[in-house]
């Protein structure tokens, strides 16, 4: 996990200042990232179904290899076309057709980790579990942009399969089932409000992300170079909040459902006082709340869907929640032309979304009714 989010923040910080210097626009990058996102959005339920079948281990070295091929690939055409040995017209498909590589095989890792950890683990320990998996990933994002070159996260990928391979033994609970594997489906009860409310999630942070070097620029007043430097220090901030969060905090708490609760409540709150916001100071101490709260919800989702249901569904529960995290990002460019009305508006539709997301947890008679976890 940590070595796929190391991956993601190069792809997303290089690869859009390198697309624009050969001559793409904003819209066609964004089309690179959105296809991939919605060939996760596919594929990770099918990886999740089919760990069963093939084994959390070849799924999660099939993620792997996907990871370091799109490493590779990804500047290939960009290479090739300054060597000339790529037309212009075809950099566009040849960048989109290479990502595409990333979301159908790299979106295979997560539904088999989580999977394996989800059958192997105690469900006292799920939530710290999966946990320590998502702050791995957090960690990566942090440290991405400062460590090593597309080529070192090739051989980070690389021997990330080889681990796999070595350490991710079968046992009693995680041997290959011979008969067609159990499907979980979105419409069940057990699932779909677990599924809404990841996805509801997954838009204000999506949100949050897109805009938040706008705002810096505009509310808070720094120029262009100024505002870049502060963007980095803020996604930093935040992302380092998720992880310690993840890593210290969520183990303490005794109750998966408090965890659901407080973590949207403390997001709504950080959507409120972001907009309130008017100096740097301000900021930080916001992006840090908004940390703690994404750091307490995403895994108390994912523990309680896993709790939900017994261990032979684990990887098909994974798959379908991973399924969730590229919603926001494909559904969040319909709401972000709000900011051109002002930033207030898009952070009090977010904090009105996470109100929902409460309301909804409260009032639904599952999800906090449930036995099935604590």
């Amino acid at each position: 996990m940590f070595s796929v989010g190391l991956g993601q923040s190069l792809v997303f910080t290089s690869i859009p200042i390198l697309a624009r210097e050969q001559g793409l626009n904003e819209i066609e990058v964004s089309l690179i990232f959105s296809l991939s996102a919605f060939a996760w959005f596919f594929t990770s339920p099918l990886w999740g179904r089919y760990s069963d079948i093939l084994g959390n281990r070849i799924v999660g070295i099939i993620g792997s290899l996907g990871y370091s091929a799109n490493m590779i690939l990804i500047i290939l055409p960009l290479y090739l076309l300054e060597q000339g040995l790529l037309a212009s017209w075809a950099l566009l498909p040849s960048l989109i057709a290479c990502r595409m590589v990333y979301g159908i095989f790299g979106s295979a890792t997560r539904p088999a980790l989580f999977g394996y950890a989800g059958k192997i683990s105690s469900p006292e320990n799920r939530a710290t579990v999966f946990s320590n998996l998502e702050s791995g990933f957090i960690l990566g994002t942090v440290l991405g942009p400062i460590i090593g070159a597309f080529f070192f996260r090739f051989l980070m990928g690389m021997i990330s399969a080889l681990q796999i391979n070595v350490r991710l033994r079968n046992t009693d609970d995680t041997k290959i089932s011979r008969e067609k594997p159990k499907r979980l489906s979105i419409k069940n009860k057990a699932v779909w409000p677990f599924f809404l409310i990841s996805s509801m999630i997954s838009i204000t942070q999506a949100i949050l992300f897109q805009t938040l070097g706008f705002f810096i620029f505009d509310r808070l007043g720094y120029n262009t170079t100024d505002a870049a430097v502060y963007v980095s220090v803020c996604f930093a901030i935040l992302s380092v909040a998720m992880v310690m969060t993840q890593t210290f905090v969520n183990p303490l708490f005794k109750s998966v459902k408090l965890m659901m609760v407080l973590g949207p409540f403390l997001v709504m709150l950080s959507f409120l006082t972001l907009i309130l916001s008017d100096d740097i100071f301000a900021l930080i101490g916001t992006l840090m709340l908004s940390g703690i709260g994404y750091g307490i919800t995403r895994p108390a989702y994912s523990t309680s869907l896993s709790l939900s249901h017994d261990k032979s569904y684990q990887s098909s529960a994974a798959g379908i929640l991973g399924s969730t995290l590229p919603i926001g990002h494909m559904v969040a460019p319909l709401f972000v032309s709000l900011y051109l009305l002002g930033y207030e508006y898009i952070y009090s539709l977010s904090a009105i979304i996470c109100l929902i997301v409460i309301g909804f947890t409260l009032i639904h008679p599952y999800i906090l009714r449930s036995d099935a976890y604590k």
